[in-house]
């Protein structure tokens, strides 16, 4: 009778133990399932943004303008509930006073980025949309990382720090699949050159403003001989037009004769300014694109072989380990295109070809971690 009511005690301990364990486990599954959507809404931005600069270039127009949509319309729905809960994305209501004001704050800049990349995913393709878009992506995502982090140093979630740390990075490694190729569409698209048009016609005071930021803010560029060489013509031209303006007759044939002069003028000097800023923010975005790549490649390497100065020891699961190798070899068949910043047809046409599949194994490599973690321990 002893023995008997030995084991049903044990039973009910056994019981009992595994009763009190299974809050901690889910909170740590859960935490680990916000981590991982919050981070994949860092990669999301950068999506959305590469796909309406596909459609901006031509590319695959309807099928990319489905993606958008998809993309739009999947950020919303995460973001909202990474706020307030949802049963369907296994998201819990977020209880952090702090990340819930950090998560107000992006809402107020993703309510008008969303009413921008929407008109691009109905076909609405324009200039200005396309700069709104260049100038908005960034500081969504850099708010959306902050974001991320405050969710990996949050207390009280039962997760290791390193765990967290972890799947935060790899969870980054594809955001930058997709900054990438969107940066590589930038340089493809001459965007901010183009969007330049308008703002640079007939103002003399514009190109004159124009001509001291460039000189002012882009001193490493004039030493290119090609920037140098428009900037002393852009200079010749200004002078030119202000002794036109400053000598101008009086009769009206004079005045028509200077206005047409001028005319002439400002036409030359917009030529050469948008010529410029072409060179200058391709400069800029390949600068912008290098690093990226860098940034990418130094992650991949420490999550296979580890990195004391990223806090990474190295992948020790094999399953794991196999999958970020498979992502290696992918990455290394893309990794010369970011290196030169080729944007020829030929380029692009594989960039795009291999972008997917890189962002796909990826997230393979992050849902992995994330099991291996929630199942240690348990």
């Amino acid at each position: 009778m002893k023995k008997v009511l030995s084991i049903i005690s044990i039973g009910l301990y056994m019981s009992m133990g595994i009763q009190a364990n299974e809050p901690k486990q889910t909170q740590k599954l859960q935490h680990n399932i916000v981590i991982n959507l919050a981070g994949k809404q860092r990669m999301l931005t950068q999506k959305m943004s590469k796909e309406a600069l596909l459609i901006a270039k031509g590319i695959e127009v309807e099928t990319n303008k489905q993606n958008l949509k998809k993309t739009i319309a999947l950020f919303d729905k995460t973001l909202l509930g990474l706020r307030n809960g949802d049963r369907s994305l296994n998201l819990p209501k977020t209880k952090n006073p702090a990340i819930i004001k950090e998560i107000d704050q992006l809402l107020l800049l993703w309510n008008p980025f969303k009413e921008q990349i929407s008109r691009i995913a109905e076909g609405k393709v324009d200039k200005a949309t396309l700069k709104a878009i260049d100038q908005g992506n960034l500081p969504l995502l850099s708010n959306m990382n902050y974001i991320v982090e405050m969710y990996e140093n949050q207390q009280n979630t039962n997760m290791d720090p390193y765990v967290a740390h972890t799947i935060n990075l790899a969870g980054r490694e594809r955001m930058l699949t997709q900054k990438m190729t969107k940066e590589l569409l930038l340089i493809a698209n001459s965007l901010k050159s183009n969007a330049n048009v308008e703002s640079l016609k007939n103002s003399g005071k514009l190109f004159q403003k124009t001509m001291n930021d460039l000189m002012t803010n882009n001193k490493e560029s004039l030493s290119d001989p090609a920037i140098a060489s428009r900037l002393m013509k852009v200079q010749g031209l200004w002078s030119e037009y202000q002794n036109s303006v400053a000598n101008m007759g009086m009769s009206p044939q004079e005045k028509e004769k200077a206005s047409q002069k001028q005319a002439n003028i400002n036409k030359e000097m917009t030529k050469s300014l948008l010529e410029i800023a072409s060179i200058v923010d391709a400069k800029e975005y390949k600068k912008q694109l290098k690093k990226t790549g860098e940034l990418f490649d130094t992650t991949l390497n420490a999550l296979i072989d580890g990195d004391t100065k990223m806090g990474l020891l190295g992948t020790k699961d094999a399953a794991i380990k196999a999958q970020l190798v498979k992502v290696k070899k992918l990455w290394l068949d893309y990794k010369d295109i970011i290196a030169s910043a080729n944007v020829s047809d030929q380029a692009l046409q594989k960039a795009i070809r291999i972008n997917m599949p890189l962002l796909e194994e990826m997230n393979q490599a992050v849902k992995m971690y994330e099991q291996q973690f929630t199942l240690a321990k348990n």
